[in-house]
């Protein structure tokens, strides 16, 4: 039996020396990977939002070239033949060197698992996808006005290679659009990043509104069931910056009454506080919040959310698709017959740029009824 076992290895072993001796005789070529002649961007136009980072992903077919593949952006330029460069111009970028996971208790910790590289503001992955990094905004890159010009549209040639060989793809482009901190941003203009309005130029100011259910109006015991209408009682949403410190770190939440008075958070007395976003104390060295008699404020880390994964601070919590944050102001009273009524201001949100923030719900003509019946 080891005799067979020899004799069988023996030939093993003189097939491999001979293939090896035939392919040094004959001088055959070592094997290369393939890169297909079809090889090609499914999309030649890319528009990433500024201020926040885009990946687009998939953009980019094989046509079953072997990978790994390099990626070269040549030749950037605009419709006018100026350099367009600038686009890729390093900045100190943050990235994550760990999972974030929701469970983090401070923002030391937080911090730790993601660290500055200087990476260019736009950059081709080794699968093809295009990123384009939040350092990139609208005070260095323009964005695209309500019509883009030939002249003004930035095009890119991409080089692919792998050891089979390489080509070029040609004028691609790509248009930025204008930054939006944050969403959900129906008072935006994203055109020219102000105050949005119902016509170009016009006066009339367009807003975001939370959804409501089951608030009273103080004023005459009438369901506030449309926050769009002034009769009913409308109630707007801000979200806003309250200081101009770019580093800021904190998140506000405050609700103001007709008279655009602070209403106390302790009159939304059923709100899970501690349960609204991932927040921590003043100092930020544990979960918590600080409550005054104007606003409930957290210290925070952004974006909000940090990162596109379902979290117990993400709107629909562990099951949802970790996409937006969620703030949901609560509180009960009792109604006529003795039952209880409970009310419900909230809306799903998101904050791309980092600063100091607040989320304000503005009961415009009426005031919300917190006492019972």
């Amino acid at each position: 039996m080891q005799e067979s076992i020899k004799y069988k290895a023996l030939i093993l072993l003189t097939t491999v020396v001979a293939f090896a001796g035939c392919r040094k005789i004959f001088d055959l070529p070592q094997e290369t990977d393939y890169l297909s002649a079809k090889a090609d961007y499914n999309t030649k136009i890319f528009r990433p939002r500024l201020g926040r980072t885009s990946i687009t992903t998939n953009a980019f077919s094989a046509d079953n070239s072997s990978f790994p593949m390099n990626f070269q952006i040549l030749n950037a330029r605009f419709g006018d033949g100026r350099d367009a460069n600038d686009m890729f111009v390093s900045k100190p970028t943050l990235v994550w060197t760990s999972e974030y996971t929701g469970k983090e208790t401070s923002i030391a910790e937080i911090e730790a698992k993601r660290k500055l590289e200087n990476r260019p503001m736009v950059e081709l992955r080794g699968s093809g996808d295009l990123v384009m990094w939040y350092t990139a905004t609208k005070d260095l890159i323009k964005p695209a006005d309500s019509v883009t010009y030939p002249q003004d549209t930035r095009y890119f040639d991409v080089k692919i290679s792998n050891s089979g060989g390489s080509r070029i793809i040609k004028d691609l482009q790509i248009i930025p659009q204008i930054d939006i901190p944050y969403e959900p941003s129906d008072d935006y203009n994203t055109i020219t990043g102000k105050p949005n309005t119902t016509t170009p130029s016009g006066k009339v100011r367009v807003f975001n509104y939370p959804s409501v259910s089951d608030v009273t109006a103080a004023i005459d015991n009438t369901p506030m069931d449309d926050v769009k209408s002034a009769t009913r009682g409308r109630v707007y949403m801000y979200i806003r910056k309250f200081s101009n410190n770019p580093n800021g770190n904190k998140l506000r939440f405050k609700v103001l009454n007709k008279d655009s008075v602070e209403i106390n958070p302790v009159m939304f007395n059923q709100t899970k506080w501690a349960e609204q976003v991932h927040g921590f104390n003043e100092t930020g060295t544990a979960l918590g919040y600080v409550m005054t008699d104007k606003h409930v404020e957290y210290t925070v880390a952004y974006p909000i959310p940090l990162a596109r994964i379902p979290t117990r601070w993400t709107a629909g919590g562990i099951n949802g698709d970790g996409n937006s944050a969620r703030i949901e102001l609560v509180y009960s009273r009792i109604a006529f017959g003795g039952t209880t009524k409970t009310a419900r201001i909230s809306s799903n949100f998101k904050i791309y740029e980092r600063g100091d923030w607040e989320i304000v719900f503005h009961f415009k003509d009426k005031n919300p009824k917190f006492e019972n019946d």
